[in-house]
């Protein structure tokens, strides 16, 4: 699978989290190979979760604020 397939399949995961997540009106952080998404309600754990990831990012050379949800729609 070529990197951009692998992308594409992950933040299509991702949504599919978030729209799960939705459904149940629950807060949550997840990172997979090639994405991330978080919806954070007042949740310590979750921000904890998204802040160290926000640091790896950093770390690492990725732009902690892309927001890649708004490509899915189109």
């Amino acid at each position: 699978m070529n990197n951009k397939v692998k992308i594409a399949k992950a933040r299509e995961f991702c949504e599919k989290v978030r729209i799960l997540a939705n459904e149940y009106n629950l807060p949550f952080f997840i990172v997979t190979d090639g994405a991330s998404a978080t919806h954070n309600i007042n949740c310590e754990a979750v921000k904890n979760a998204r802040d160290n990831h926000i640091k790896w990012e950093k770390e690492n050379g990725y732009n902690s604020d892309e927001d890649w949800s708004q490509e899915l729609k189109k």
